[in-house]
């Protein structure tokens, strides 16, 4: 995982399996940056990720949650494959928005008003 901080949002690229194991490592990033912006503004860049598991839902529905409580606003973008599909049969990509880019993702969240 790599975390980068553009202007107002926080950008949290994915690389290779999220699962029991990459869980934790995502479930820190994630809370990290909760706390680096106020309100939290967080992109999830899944462009690199090559498998995700029902652990790895669960940290981003865990980060939803934490996201929304702190008043702010989290996103996806690059989600493809198996991984998208995934999102579609759980609901979660309606409770999380999902752009091509990072860039897409950051401009969204950075409009007053959307969720």
């Amino acid at each position: 995982m790599l975390t980068v901080l553009d202007e107002n949002v926080v950008i949290i690229r994915m690389f290779g399996d999220l699962d029991l194991v990459a869980a934790p490592s995502l479930r820190a990033c994630l809370a990290e940056a909760v706390g680096l912006r106020t309100p939290p503004r967080i992109v999830v860049d899944a462009e690199g990720l090559r498998f995700c598991d029902s652990t790895g839902l669960s940290v981003l529905m865990g980060a939803l949650s934490a996201v929304r409580a702190a008043g702010g606003r989290l996103a996806l973008s690059g989600a493809h494959g198996r991984f998208a599909r995934m999102l579609r049969i759980t609901g979660l990509d309606s409770e999380l928005p999902i752009h091509d880019t990072p860039t897409d993702a950051a401009a969204h969240l950075a409009r007053p008003g959307g969720a």
